[in-house]
């Protein structure tokens, strides 16, 4: 049996980290992405009404803050570690999962402005908007009822990508095999071959016009 070395400059190495790197890619991928969703980015509501905003990730949340910008100004409203629910004078921030709430039982002016809504999942996404707007009730037409805004389910997770980079792996994992079988089957054959060729054949003595060896006098 012809025993053999393979160093690090050969095809295998190479192959074998190429397979590392694409496993990580792999888990990289796999990793579902926050996919933020606001159900409006502009909201009116009559002045003394109720108002629910929502912002949902499809993962579950990590942290949220809210932030108001009024008159120019820019103040906190909450910044949390969710699950929970969360109070700060007249506004009340309900989080579960990647659902989150903010809720305004009675709205007035103090409320108006842009809602920054700073969400983190398995990622810190962009910043989501969401305009507030106070009205007259005596000249908006609507219902005493409160104003709704429900919020969308999470987008479903995709797993197409996942199927994809497993057929993958798979197929270079099968590649490799056979490289490395074929890469042992050239090397074994090979040295015989060349073997082969060293040893006198069959009615040839060393010395002869034939011999690959001469004679020694």
């Amino acid at each position: 049996m012809v025993a053999y070395s393979v160093t690090s400059t050969g095809p295998c190495p190479r192959i074998l980290w190429t397979l590392l790197l694409l496993a990580a890619s792999l888990n990289a991928h796999t990793q579902t992405w926050d996919n933020p969703t606001c159900t409006e980015s502009e909201v009116s509501a009559p002045r003394g009404n109720r108002v629910v905003m929502a912002c949902n990730i499809s993962n579950t949340f990590r942290d949220v803050t809210i932030g108001l910008t009024a008159n120019g100004k820019t103040s906190t409203i909450f910044n949390t570690k969710p699950p929970g629910n969360y109070f700060n004078d007249s506004w009340q921030l309900q989080i579960q999962g990647g659902q989150a709430y903010l809720v305004i039982t009675d709205v007035q002016d103090i409320h108006a402005g842009q809602y920054v809504w700073r969400l983190n999942g398995n990622q810190r996404p962009p910043d989501q908007f969401i305009v507030l707007n106070v009205t007259d009730p005596d000249t908006e037409d609507q219902e005493p009822e409160s104003l709704q805004v429900i919020a969308e389910p999470p987008p479903a997770v995709h797993t197409d990508v996942t199927i994809v980079m497993i057929i993958i792996i798979i197929i270079i994992v099968v590649v490799v095999i056979i490289g490395i079988i074929a890469f042992a089957w050239y090397k074994h054959y090979g040295s015989r071959k060349h073997h082969r060729y060293e040893v006198p054949g069959p009615g040839l003595s060393p010395g002869s016009p034939h011999s690959p060896y001469l004679a020694l006098p």
